[in-house]
């Protein structure tokens, strides 16, 4: 009698969690794939692997973390930035440029774009710390306007991949996403 007490128990939960999972209406609002390049990327033949205009100074410092080059690619729900060499430029995107901002009314476009740059900084603290593959994921609660003041939630999630190298080599990719019911 007490398996089947715990079997029907078992089940009715996982129907709940199944049911509060389905029902969840998850829009994906932006991807945004990062490859940075810091380090000179010619190999033993003299041949540019990556870009054509990439150039280094012998002497730039290791670790400096600024990019010669910032280049982004927006398109409707992503972009693509790379960022190259060793120079003055931060490797960033503002996300409003990104972001369809009449979508995530009751947010303000600063605290998107610190959430942003908070996940890429923790990432490069977490690589400095020997932890060259991971990822984050950060929420954004808010009263949703298009629900009534209801709340919603903006989810970010990054996963990263850096040379251990030169953590400032390497490829991420942030997907954020807008949600009104995150499975609780």
């Amino acid at each position: 009698m007490k398996k089947i007490f715990l079997l029907s128990l078992l089940s009715v939960l996982i129907l709940s969690a199944f049911s509060q999972i389905s029902s969840s209406n998850i829009e994906i609002l932006a991807k945004i794939n990062i490859t940075r390049i810091a380090e000179d990327a010619i190999d033993e033949d003299g041949a540019d692997d990556n870009f054509d205009d990439l150039y280094l100074a012998p002497w730039w410092p290791r670790w400096w973390f600024l990019y010669k080059e910032v280049r982004t690619e927006v398109f409707p729900g992503g972009a693509i930035v790379y960022c190259l060499g060793n120079g003055w430029h931060w490797c960033s995107i503002r996300l409003r440029d990104v972001i369809n901002v009449s979508s995530v009314r009751g947010v303000d476009s600063e605290t998107i774009d610190a959430t942003y740059q908070d996940m890429i900084e923790k990432s490069e603290e977490q690589a400095a710390g020997g932890e060259y593959q991971g990822s984050i994921t950060k929420k954004i609660a808010y009263p949703d306007p298009d629900r009534d003041g209801k709340e919603s939630y903006l989810l970010f999630q990054m996963k990263w991949d850096y040379d251990p190298i030169n953590p400032y080599n390497g490829k991420a990719e942030i997907i954020i996403s807008k949600t009104d019911n995150l499975g609780f």
